[in-house]
């Protein structure tokens, strides 16, 4: 379980809520369901850049601009930050946590589901104070977990109570919600000393330890993206894992055995590291262990542990069984929770009967806070239903790691562990795109700069450490996850700012002006890789409906779900969007979320552009449309060419456009961005940061892209 590290060490300030907010959830109800199972055995893996701002807020010692105006008077807010609380105060999942408490959803209709910035002042009209102060009181509330919720009765009178919340409730709230804080660590300490947990840590601040040692080890899995010029810091990867251990024992009164490599990320050159740190396990994904076999045999290969070696160290490995974790990831939590823990048992039973060997160890890995929210009940049903299951399962025990590998020491060695992480065997999260490699550029800049600064031997030995802390924060891997096309939050924006500001701080603890590229967001508007690229020619019947398999099979896509993140904020409209083409028309296919509310307000605009700009604009939520229009657009002004007829609404939206319209001619490059507009404001838009590059196909087009 982690965090990044939000808190700005010079002001004491977190602009993200999310360490005390996840706490009162998730990093509560984990630990706090083990008291109801005594005899189940789990391994926690904690991060200390969490645990450290877990204790910041436990010693009053945050400035948490979320919490400031979650206390203040709603009768004293500024309209200023009644909009905040508007706009930022129901980032939670609606589905399973606004939806069924009427009181807060009562908020959100009355706020409206999409809001925009043109919007917010009318839905501020609709607000009295008694609104904003249920709805300071609701952020809080909702976010408990139910071992919170099943702890204090007031939590749940006051959901029950829905509405009119007074200023003692809501002091009331902030209480149990520090009170919780204040218990988190030290029941994950007791369970510990008891012996049903075991706590591993990760490095300090979460970086992607092989690209700290050298990010050219990227080309291993990566040898055809575009790379950063080459940053190494061997030392860094060091401390980071020293500083781990030593603030892992300070907090739990015992050195780590274990450590989960950030993001399971791994490489031949961290093992020796991790040895002469004096970690005697780590872990990763089966993808890394098939890729460094050649092999990919789950029922011979991944069920026992193994000694990584790099120039006579060693360290034991264990893979996890990446099925089994994305069930309870990603599926479970949309089926009866009762009989998803029996679909797991089942699971497990299947592999111990398909295994000869004494003691299997499967091991089920997978984030810690992250899944619950998709959940009823925040994951509580689930998790007793499967402990219980597992503590009733004969022939299936729980273990710590440590205690299996005790018992069971790794017979098998790797001598060459692939270089990859637990997200496609690879680093292409972090690194390889044009915003991910300027991150890295920019940690490589200030990082010479403070070697060069530390070498010239002006200042003092306590504010070079505080600019390796710096250092160290921005080497969190969360900054380069949010950069690039693969993800994006409601607060990109922040995130872009959260990174510039650690290495700012470099600048300003020595006194020094911050460079302007570190004041400049990365954030840019850029080309973007479609999800798939066209491999051959289309020509779908222009009908609203996917009329057979094959029609849209060689089109290009956009996968707009998979612009998603941890925190919500609005609902978008728009699931998928395919591209394609024969030698006379642009075919585009645009699917609609189901269920969605469509708003005939809503205005599509498709622009295809580079020398010339083409806009196809019609409305989004009407389904009797016969035509869109066709503008050029010009020396900004707009010049509508004509109505086309090639454009269907049903179950999806169809349409083409010939390339003579447009004036284009087999081999040219144009550029192609849809977005959906709201009287003149951007509501969505995709790709989320740039567009996509098509070229005009000839005749040649599929005999090029021909392929087995």
């Amino acid at each position: 379980m982690h965090q990044p590290y939000y808190l700005d060490p010079l002001t004491n300030r977190t602009s993200m809520p999310w360490v005390r907010l996840h706490g009162t959830k998730s990093y509560y109800d984990m630990i706090r369901v083990l008291d109801e199972f005594p005899q189940i055995r789990v391994t926690f893996n904690l991060v200390p850049s969490l645990l450290k701002q877990l204790s910041a807020y436990i010693d009053n010692n945050v400035k948490d601009t979320f919490l400031e105006h979650s206390i203040k008077l709603a009768s004293d807010l500024t309209d200023a930050e009644k909009r905040f609380i508007l706009t930022n105060f129901f980032m939670i999942n609606w589905e399973t946590i606004i939806a069924p408490n009427k009181g807060y959803l009562r908020l959100l209709e009355k706020r409206g589901r999409h809001i925009y910035s043109h919007t917010i002042d009318d839905a501020l009209k609709g607000f009295r104070d008694d609104d904003i102060m249920d709805l300071q009181v609701w952020f809080n509330l909702a976010w408990f977990g139910f071992k919170a919720d099943e702890e204090y009765e007031e939590i749940r009178e006051l959901k029950k109570k829905g509405r009119g919340f007074s200023e003692d409730e809501k002091k009331r709230v902030i209480d149990i919600q520090f009170d919780v804080l204040r218990k988190i660590i030290p029941v994950y300490k007791a369970a510990e000393e008891r012996g049903q947990i075991e706590i591993s840590t990760s490095p300090f601040y979460h970086p992607i330890m092989p690209l700290l040692y050298n990010t050219e080890i990227s080309r291993r899995s990566l040898p055809d993206n575009p790379m950063p010029e080459r940053f190494s810091s061997h030392e860094d990867d060091a401390s980071q894992i020293r500083l781990a251990i030593e603030y892992h024992e300070k907090v739990f009164g015992k050195r780590p055995n274990g450590i989960w490599p950030s993001e399971g990320s791994v490489c031949p050159e961290i093992i020796q590291v991790l040895h002469d740190s004096g970690i005697k396990w780590t872990a990763t994904d089966e993808g890394i262990l098939f890729k460094t076999i050649g092999k990919k045999d789950k029922a011979q290969y991944l069920y026992k542990p193994y000694k990584a070696i790099f120039h006579d160290k060693e360290v034991a490995i264990i893979f996890r069984d990446q099925g089994l974790s994305d069930l309870i990831g990603f599926t479970y939590s949309k089926n009866p929770q009762a009989a998803a823990a029996s679909d797991l048992i089942q699971h497990l039973y299947e592999i111990k009967n398909a295994l000869s060997d004494k003691a299997p160890l499967v091991s089920i890995i997978l984030d810690g806070e992250n899944p619950w929210e998709h959940y009823p009940n925040n994951g509580g049903d689930f998790l007793r239903n499967l402990y219980k299951a597992l503590t009733d399962a004969e022939g299936i025990e729980t273990v710590r790691v440590s205690d299996y590998l005790n018992e069971n020491p790794p017979a098998d060695t790797l001598e060459n562990i692939h270089s990859g992480s637990w997200i496609n065997s690879n680093f292409a999260i972090w690194i390889g795109s044009y915003e991910k490699n300027l991150g890295w550029d920019y940690l490589k800049r200030t990082r010479e700069f403070l070697n060069e600064t530390e070498a010239a031997g002006q200042y003092s030995p306590e504010d070079i450490n505080r600019c390796y802390e710096a250092i160290y924060m921005a080497e969190g891997s969360d900054w380069f996850w949010w950069y690039g096309d693969d993800f994006y939050s409601d607060n990109d924006e922040e995130f872009d700012r959260l990174f510039r500001m650690h290495l700012s701080n470099v600048y300003r603890i020595l006194k020094k002006d911050v460079p302007s590229y570190l004041e400049t967001p990365i954030i840019q508007f850029h080309e973007v890789r479609p999800e798939k690229a066209p491999v051959g020619f289309i020509t779908p019947v222009i009908d609203g409906r996917v009329t057979d398999y094959f029609e849209w099979l060689e089109a290009g896509c956009i996968i707009s779900a998979r612009h998603r993140g941890t925190m919500y904020k609005t609902e978008r409209f728009l699931d998928e969007i395919y591209y394609g083409f024969d030698l006379n028309h642009l075919y585009i296919r645009i699917d609609p979320i189901l269920n969605v509310e469509l708003e005939e307000d809503i205005e599509t605009q498709i622009t295809i552009f580079d020398n010339e700009e083409y806009r196809l604009i019609f409305p989004f939520g009407k389904k009797d449309i016969a035509s869109y229009s066709l503008i050029k657009a010009y020396n900004g002004r707009t010049e509508k060419i004509k109505d086309i007829e090639s454009i269907k609404v049903d179950k999806t939206i169809e349409m083409s456009i010939p390339f003579s319209e447009m004036k284009l001619k087999a081999g040219e490059t144009v550029k192609i961005n849809i977005k959906l507009e709201k009287n003149d404001i951007e509501l969505e838009r995709y790709p989320q940061k740039g567009f996509i590059l098509l070229t005009v196909p000839d005749e040649n087009f599929e005999r090029i892209m021909w392929r087995v």
